[in-house]
C-alpha cells in the first residue's frame, strides 16, 4: 500500500511538472527526468498488479523518458510538440496507474469518489480543509477561477470554430492544471469533475469526437458546475466549516461519460444541458413583479480572479484584502518613482536647513518634487487599473445562454476588451451591462423569421465596444434589430402618467422614458424580462458612477447604448468655485461654460423660479449661497459669475463669487460626523487643508426643476 501510494504521488508530481514545464528551463526538464526514473524504480518493485498492465506502464514511462531526453540533448525539432507528446503519455501513465492501483469501471470509482457513502446516517461527508492547508487552497482557488474563466472563454470561441486546435488545447490545459492542483490538495469531488471533463476533451484534441451541439452544452454545464464548487470552497474557508458534497455531481459525471461514449443527444432541448444561468419562468398572473434575477456566472461583486487572502489567523477572507494582477514594469516604474521622490526630499530638505539657497532654486527644486509626486500619483492609480475583458468574456457567455433561450441566433462581437478602468467600475458596470443586453436580445434582435422578412440576415448581430475618449471610458452596445418603438414609448409613459399628453419631447427624450421604473412595452413578459423593472436599474448604477447613457435607434436598422463613465472614481478634475469666503468644486465633464449676465437675461417665474436666457434656452438659477446657507460677496448676478452646467440634456446655470483654478483632486468621503450633505458628492483636502465640497451636479439640477 505504501509503495502504491509513492507511485501516485509521484505520478501527479509529473502531471504537475509537465504543466510548468519550459524547455528553455533546462533545471525543469532534468527535474521530470529524475521523476520518470523514480516511478519507474517504483513500478519494478510492484507485484500486484496486472502483470500485463505493468509491463504496458513500464513501456510508457520508458517512452516518457525518452522524450526527456531528447529535450535534454537539444534533439526535439518541435519543443512545444514534444511537451504536448509528454503531456499526453503523462495522461495515458495517470490511467495506467490508476487501473494498477484501483481496477474498478472508471465511472463507478469516481462516482464513489466523489460522494463516498457512510453506513452512519448522523456521520458528516463534509470536507474538512486542515489549518495548515488553507493558504494552498486560496491560491488554488485563485488560480482555479483564472482558468475556469480561460476554459470559458476558450469554449465560447470554440462554438464558432470547433476544430481550432489551439483553442481546444488551451481549455484542454485548463482542466488539467485544475485536476493536477485538486489531486495535490485531496479535493476529490473537483478533481473528478475535472478529469472526467478532460477526458472529453482529450478525445476532441485526438479528433475521435467533435465539440457541438449537447457536448458544447455539457461542458458549459460542467464549467457551471466547477464555478459552484469553488464558490463552496471559498464559502468553507471564509466560514470556517465544511465543504459540503454536491448531490447531483454523480449524474453530471454519467452524463459526461456519456457523452464521450458518444451517447449525447446531437440536438439539446431549450432545457436540457443549460446552465443555472437563468430563473425559471415566471406565472404570467403573478401580481407582484419582481426584480430579474443576475446570472449565475455574475453574482460576485467583482471579477472572479480576484480572490482574497486570509486575515490575521483566522484564515477569513476580507474584501479590504481583495488581490488583482499588476503588471511588473508598473511595479518597476513606482519603486524607481519612490527613489526619485526621495531623492528629491532630500535636496529639498537639505536647500531649506542651509539657508543659503535662493527663492528661485528652491522653487525650482519644490516644482520638480511636485512634478514627480503628480506622476507617482498617477502611477499609483494605475495600478488599480484592470482591463474590461473579464466583464466582457462573462456577457458572451450571457448572450450565448438567453439567445439560446429565446430561440434567436445571434452573433456577438466584442472590441476594446483590452481598455483599462478602474476595478472598483468594472465590479459595478456588469449588472447594468447585463440588463442592456438582456433587452438588446429579447426586444431589439427579432427573431430568424421577422428578420427574413425584413430582408435582413437570420443571424442578428450585437456589438459591444470600449474605448477611451476625452478622459472618459465609453461602453456601447449597437444591435442590428427593429430599434425602439418611439409612439408605442410614448404612448406606454402617457398611460403610466409618467409624461404629459400635451408635452412636447425630443426623440432622445422619448427613447431615455424606457428609463423609468416598471414602464416596459414588452407585449409579454418572459423570464428574460418585460418586467420593467431592469432600464430604471441601468440608469441608476450608471449615475452611482458619476456617468451617464444615451440612447440612439434608427427603426428597422438597430439602436445604440452609449455609456460614459469616468476612469476612477478616486479622482476628478474639477473647476474650483469661490462663495464668499468657501471653495467649491463642480466636475469639469459636467461644465458647459460660463459668462457674466445682463439684467436683460434674468426672469422670474410666478415670482418663485429664476430663469435665464442663454443663447435663446432658460434654464434655471441656482444661488449656491442659499443652497448651502452661506454669505456671498454679491447677491446681483451682473456682477457674479454663473457657470453652466448639464446632466443628461438637463441644464442650469450655478451663481458664484470667482473662478479660480482647474486642478485634479481626490475624492474623500465626508465621513459618519457630517454623513450624507444635500448636493455634495464628497469633500477635497486643498493646498491650504483646508476642505471643500465637491457638487453633486444631478442632485443640484434635480433640485433647480422643484
Amino acid at each position: 500500500m505504501q509503495n502504491r501510494d509513492k507511485l501516485i504521488e509521484l505520478v501527479e508530481q509529473a502531471a504537475s511538472a509537465v504543466t510548468m514545464l519550459s524547455p528553455a528551463d533546462y533545471s525543469e526538464v532534468d527535474q521530470l527526468q529524475t521523476i520518470f526514473t523514480q516511478i519507474s524504480e517504483q513500478i519494478a518493485v510492484e507485484n500486484d498488479g496486472p502483470l500485463e498492465l505493468l509491463r504496458q506502464t513500464q513501456d510508457t514511462v520508458s517512452g516518457l523518458s525518452e522524450l526527456v531526453e531528447k529535450m535534454l540533448l537539444v534533439q526535439a525539432d518541435d519543443s512545444g510538440q514534444c511537451i504536448d507528446a509528454i503531456s499526453k503519455s503523462v495522461m495515458e501513465l495517470q490511467e495506467q496507474i490508476k487501473q494498477v492501483t484501483d481496477p474498478k469501471p472508471e465511472i463507478d470509482r469516481v462516482c464513489e469518489e466523489a460522494v463516498p457513502e457512510t453506513n452512519d446516517a448522523s456521520a458528516s461527508d463534509e470536507l474538512r480543509i486542515p489549518e495548515e492547508d488553507v493558504p494552498l487552497v486560496l491560491d488554488f482557488i485563485a488560480e482555479s477561477c483564472e482558468h475556469i474563466e480561460s476554459a470559458e472563454a476558450g469554449l465560447l470561441e470554440l462554438e464558432t470554430k470547433p476544430d481550432d486546435k489551439e483553442v481546444l488545447n488551451l481549455i484542454f490545459r485548463a482542466f488539467h492544471t485544475i485536476k493536477g492542483m485538486a489531486g495535490f490538495l485531496n479535493l476529490v469531488e473537483i478533481g473528478s469533475l475535472a478529469h472526467l471533463t478532460e477526458n472529453l476533451l482529450d478525445m476532441a484534441r485526438k479528433g475521435e469526437i467533435l465539440l457541438v451541439g449537447a457536448r458544447t452544452d455539457i461542458l458549459f454545464e460542467s464549467i457551471d458546475r466547477m464555478k459552484k464548487m469553488i464558490d463552496a470552497l471559498k464559502t468553507a474557508i471564509e466560514n470556517q466549516s465544511g465543504v459540503c458534497p454536491q448531490q447531483d455531481l454523480p449524474a453530471l459525471l454519467k452524463k459526461l461519460e456519456a457523452a464521450a461514449a458518444g451517447n449525447a443527444a446531437e440536438s439539446p432541448q431549450p432545457n436540457d444541458g443549460q446552465s443555472d444561468l437563468h430563473e425559471t419562468a415566471e406565472p404570467q398572473s403573478s401580481p407582484v413583479p419582481a426584480e430579474p434575477k443576475t446570472d449565475g456566472v455574475l453574482q460576485e461583486d467583482g471579477p472572479r480572479n480576484d480572490v482574497e487572502s486570509p486575515k490575521g489567523t483566522d484564515h477569513k477572507i476580507g474584501a479590504a484584502d481583495e488581490k488583482i494582477k499588476v503588471s511588473t514594469t508598473r511595479l518597476d516604474d513606482l519603486v524607481n518613482m519612490a527613489g526619485e521622490l526621495v531623492i528629491a526630499q532630500l535636496m529639498v530638505a537639505e536647500a531649506a536647513a542651509s539657508g543659503e539657497i535662493s527663492p528661485y532654486d528652491l522653487n525650482r527644486k519644490v516644482s520638480h518634487q511636485g512634478k514627480i509626486i503628480r506622476e507617482l500619483q498617477e502611477l499609483s492609480m494605475s495600478m488599480r487599473m484592470v482591463q474590461i475583458s473579464g466583464v466582457f468574456q462573462k456577457m458572451a457567455r450571457l448572450v450565448r445562454d438567453v439567445s439560446r433561450k429565446a430561440e434567436k441566433q445571434i452573433n456577438f462581437v466584442t472590441d476594446g476588451e483590452e481598455t483599462e478602468l478602474d476595478r472598483s467600475i468594472v465590479d459595478k458596470i456588469a449588472d447594468p451591462l447585463i440588463h442592456m443586453l438582456r433587452n438588446s436580445v429579447d426586444h431589439g434582435v427579432e427573431s430568424p423569421e421577422k428578420r427574413r422578412q425584413a430582408g435582413k440576415e437570420p443571424v442578428g448581430k450585437i456589438e459591444l465596444r470600449a474605448f477611451h475618449q476625452a478622459g472618459n471610458i465609453v461602453i456601447e452596445i449597437e444591435d442590428d434589430g427593429k430599434g425602439l418603438d418611439k409612439e408605442r414609448i410614448l404612448k406606454k409613459a402617457i398611460d403610466n402618467g409618467v409624461v404629459d399628453a400635451e408635452q412636447q419631447l425630443t426623440d432622445d427624450q422619448i427613447y431615455k422614458l424606457i428609463f423609468h421604473a416598471g414602464l416596459s412595452t414588452a407585449e409579454k413578459i418572459t423570464s428574460v424580462s418585460g418586467r420593467g423593472v431592469g432600464m430604471d436599474v441601468v440608469k441608476k448604477n450608471i449615475e452611482s458612477l458619476r456617468g451617464r447613457v444615451d440612447i440612439t435607434s434608427t427603426p428597422g436598422k438597430g439602436t445604440v447604448f452609449t455609456i460614459r463613465l469616468p476612469l476612477t472614481l478616486a479622482m476628478i478634475d474639477g473647476q474650483v468655485v469661490t462663495v464668499g469666503e468657501n471653495r467649491y468644486i463642480i466636475p469639469i465633464n459636467a461644465i458647459i461654460g460660463t459668462l457674466r449676465p445682463q439684467a436683460g437675461q434674468i426672469s422670474t417665474i410666478q415670482n418663485r423660479t429664476e430663469m435665464v436666457l442663454v443663447r435663446g434656452e432658460l434654464m434655471p438659477l441656482i444661488r449656491l449661497y442659499k443652497l448651502f446657507s452661506v454669505s456671498p460677496l454679491t447677491e446681483d448676478p451682473t456682477e457674479a459669475l454663473l457657470v453652466i452646467v448639464e446632466d443628461d440634456e438637463r441644464k442650469c446655470c450655478l451663481l458664484v463669487d470667482d473662478l479660480l483654478a482647474q486642478q485634479r483632486v481626490v475624492i474623500k468621503n465626508l465621513g459618519d460626523g457630517l454623513g450624507k450633505v444635500d448636493c455634495a458628492s464628497g469633500g477635497a483636502i486643498m493646498g491650504d487643508g483646508k476642505v471643500s465640497l465637491i457638487l453633486d451636479i444631478p442632485s443640484v439640477i434635480k433640485r433647480s426643476q422643484h
